[in-house]
C-alpha cells in the first residue's frame, strides 16, 4: 500500500526498467491503481506474443517495452497502453480515408513512416509511438502543428512518468498532483511535461 501524504511519499519505481528493484517497485504501483479502480491485474504477456506483434509489424518492439510486458502485461499506468490487436504504424491509421486524416506538415511527413504507436493518451486521440529503428518515444497530439513531436529518449521514461503520475489517485491530498508533476519536470524537464498534460 503506498499511502501518499507528502511529496517524499511519492514512490519513484525506476531510474531503467531492469534497475535492481525496478519490479518490486513498479508491481506496487500497478497494484494499487488496479485496486484503486476495482480492475483485475494482467497477465504476463508471452516471448511468442511479442514476436508474432514484432513479425506482423516487421520491425522490434523497445527492448524495455518488452521486458515491461513480459512482467506486468498490457497494465493499466494510469493512461492506456493499447492491446496487440491496435499496435500499428500510425501512417496506416488513415491510409483508407485519407480525407479523414490530419494535415500533416514536412516535418511530420519526415517522420510518419517510422511511427508506431504502443499507448492512447487517456483515449483522447493523441498517441504514444515509438520510432521503428531509434526507438525513441514520439507524441502524435492532434490538435498542434507539427502532430508529432519527439517526447522522450527511450520508453522508460514514459512508463516511469505515467507510474508517477498515477500516484496522485492514491492521496486524499490535493496538492499530490502538483507534487507529481515537479517531480517528473526533474527527470523530464517543464517542456515536455507541459506538452504532456496540457
Amino acid at each position: 500500500m503506498i499511502e501518499i501524504l507528502r511529496k517524499e511519499d511519492i514512490l519513484i519505481p525506476f531510474n531503467q526498467i531492469g534497475d535492481a528493484d525496478w519490479k518490486i517497485n513498479t508491481q506496487k504501483i500497478i497494484e494499487q491503481i488496479a485496486d484503486n479502480f476495482g480492475d483485475d491485474l494482467k497477465k504476463p504477456v508471452s516471448k511468442e506474443e511479442i514476436l508474432a506483434l514484432e513479425t506482423k509489424l516487421g520491425t522490434t518492439l523497445p527492448e524495455n517495452l518488452k521486458l515491461f510486458y513480459q512482467t506486468f502485461g498490457i497494465a493499466d499506468i494510469g493512461e492506456q497502453l493499447q492491446d496487440f490487436t491496435e499496435v500499428d504504424w500510425i501512417k496506416d491509421i488513415w491510409a483508407d480515408a485519407p480525407q479523414y486524416g490530419p494535415d500533416f506538415t514536412d516535418e511530420d511527413n519526415a517522420l510518419l513512416p517510422y511511427l508506431i504507436s504502443f499507448s492512447d493518451y487517456l483515449g483522447n486521440g493523441n498517441m504514444f509511438c515509438f520510432h521503428s529503428e531509434t526507438k525513441e518515444i514520439y507524441y502524435y497530439d492532434h490538435d498542434d502543428k507539427p502532430y508529432l513531436t519527439k517526447m522522450f529518449d527511450t520508453v522508460d521514461d514514459y512508463l516511469k512518468g505515467c507510474l508517477i503520475f498515477a500516484q496522485a489517485d492514491f492521496a486524499e491530498n490535493n496538492e499530490a498532483e502538483n507534487w507529481a508533476e515537479e517531480i517528473v519536470i526533474q527527470f523530464l524537464g517543464e517542456k515536455t511535461v507541459k506538452k504532456w498534460r496540457y
